[in-house]
């Protein structure tokens, strides 16, 4: 036994030391690696390594001059229409930007890898669900998922439930009062019939729910999600959702501006990339599923008595990691992309937190008499972004063994 746990290790060593040999033949994705450690580094050392900060503005008797001022020893990049020193805004943008590319593709990774297994993995098996708390099953209380779902059905059905008697009364409860004070008009009348019948609906439902049972196809709900997902216009929405949230007098505005404070803009930015940045992955997860449930060891898994998650969390996406590395690494160049644009178009992180996005906002309005005010920021979007997409590229092929490299 020791031995074939040994063997298995050296195959495990093997296959990823000859990825890296591969990886290093990929010359574009050699450099892109120095490229994106040289870019962390910088963003991690930003307080250190920058020689003003970020939105230091000039003072003193000499305050008209500092105003874009081209490159020169003192300001390598030059300085903004505030007097700002570009060089250390890019620097401090670093942070930003490689903040929203790293944690929005690993949050998208995450769920679509999570939603992306169990559609494929339970493709072609609809799955009884026992709703209501006081349903039998034959077998009794299910693992994981089945647990997992009921509880959910519960929270989400009751919830829906609540919501929509609450919001029946508040339209017809003020014509209802009226009718009991003894104003018997029609309206009043047909109020309380409405009232009666919605409420009659919402009970038989939520009785329903107390044993309700049924089959349920994951794989199904899931797919044609994600059909809905992709027909969405991403960017106007992308606009919309930006504008709502940042909107201090909305609910949700409001809400992350107490939780995250000054941070609130990058939370909302990253949740909105993730918001449509997760289909992607869990289309290609669930087609590596799709194949790797049909092989041997998968069928030795579940001879074996092994559980449904354990099959599909320890066995199958080990076996589908290698798209899956490559696909994240792209969607961080992507999710810096999406950053960039919403920053650029105003809907994104505010000033006076930089970033490179809203960096080149604020250029384009002197792009002809400041040039080095766009110069800098778009120069450091192209190469990261390039760089990713390279790194992306190398992996693939070292990940590939019917490369050629």
């Amino acid at each position: 036994m020791a031995a074939v746990a040994s063997a298995s290790r050296n195959k495990s060593q093997s296959t990823w030391a000859l990825a890296w040999r591969r990886f290093k033949k990929h010359k574009a994705a050699m450099v892109s690696l120095w490229v994106v450690v040289a870019l962390v580094l910088m963003a991690l050392l930003a307080p250190w390594i920058a020689p003003y900060s970020p939105t230091a503005q000039p003072t003193g008797e000499d305050l008209a001059t500092k105003y874009f001022q081209g490159p020169s020893r003192e300001h390598l990049l030059g300085t903004d229409d505030l007097g700002r020193d570009v060089l250390s805004r890019i620097i401090y943008g670093a942070r930003i930007s490689l903040l929203v590319g790293f944690v929005a593709a690993f949050a998208a990774a995450l769920i679509g890898t999570t939603l992306g297994v169990i559609a494929g993995y339970f493709s072609g098996r609809p799955l009884r669900f026992y709703l209501g708390p006081l349903a039998r099953a034959a077998d009794g209380w299910k693992p994981w998922p089945f647990a997992l779902w009921r509880v959910t059905s519960w929270v989400i059905l009751y919830g829906l439930l609540l919501f929509l008697a609450d919001l029946a009364w508040r339209l017809a409860g003020p014509n209802v009062q009226a009718l009991f004070s003894g104003a018997t008009s029609v309206n009043n009348i047909l109020s309380l019939l409405g009232l009666v019948a919605a409420w009659g609906a919402l009970l038989a439902v939520g009785v329903w729910g107390l044993f309700g049972q049924g089959k349920v196809d994951l794989d199904v709900v899931i797919s044609r999600f994600m059909d809905f997902m992709l027909t969405i216009p991403e960017l106007p929405l992308l606009l919309v959702l930006s504008a709502l949230l940042r909107d201090t007098q909305g609910a949700a505005g409001r809400w992350a501006q107490a939780v995250f404070g000054e941070a609130a803009s990058v939370f909302i930015i990253i949740a909105i990339i993730v918001l449509f940045g997760w289909v992607g992955t869990a289309r290609l997860i669930r087609g590596a599923v799709l194949s790797l449930r049909e092989q041997e060891f998968t069928t030795a898994a579940q001879a074996l008595g092994a559980s449904d998650a354990r099959i599909m969390f320890r066995h199958l996406v080990p076996n589908a990691l290698a798209p899956l590395i490559v696909n994240a690494t792209l969607a961080i160049g992507g999710a810096i992309i999406t950053e960039a644009t919403l920053s650029f178009l105003g809907f994104g992180i505010q000033p006076p937190v930089a970033t490179w996005g809203n960096m080149l906002n604020n250029a384009q309005v002197y792009v002809f008499d400041a040039p080095w005010l766009a110069l800098a920021p778009g120069f450091m979007i192209f190469i990261t972004v390039l760089a990713f997409n390279y790194l992306g590229d190398g992996l693939r092929d070292a990940l590939d063994p019917r490369s050629r490299l």
